[in-house]
């Protein structure tokens, strides 16, 4: 696996998203932003992306970076079809962090799971088969 965060689109509209590294201070959620916007530059304007995040590795935020999570989520809205974050759910202070941080992006197709399985379930609603394939191979990792 990485050590660092990771955002890249290898098939159709899936934005893959690994934080791997975690959001230890806001520059960590800028440079995100920066990832994210990197990608859907190369879209059309009008293509909705399903964003398959992996936050498996990622603890609890820094100081002041939950603030810039919710920008970028909120940035992001207009563009995602779907949106599932995967965490581990033995960390209750960073579950409940991940969960609030949804909460107030105010995306009702924004989601937080603790199985791949379901997180793949509830993304292959929305995908092609060959978006569905490279979603298992991600989530794999």
């Amino acid at each position: 696996m990485s050590s660092g965060n990771t955002c890249q689109r290898v098939v159709g509209r899936l934005l893959e998203i690994r934080v791997d590294a975690g959001y230890r201070s806001p520059a960590d959620v800028d440079a995100m932003i920066a990832m994210m916007k990197s990608v859907l530059d190369q879209l059309p304007a009008h293509e909705r992306i399903i964003v398959a995040a992996d936050w498996r590795r990622c603890t609890v935020f820094g100081a002041g970076t939950a603030e810039r999570a919710i920008a970028m989520f909120n940035a992001s809205n207009p563009r995602t079809l779907r949106s599932a974050i995967l965490i581990v759910p033995d960390s209750p202070t960073s579950v409940m962090q991940v969960m609030r941080l949804v909460s107030e992006a105010r995306l009702p197709d924004r989601r937080v799971f603790t199985s791949p399985e379901t997180q793949i379930q509830w993304l292959a609603e929305v995908t092609t088969p060959k978006e569905l394939d490279r979603l298992k191979e991600f989530v794999a990792r």
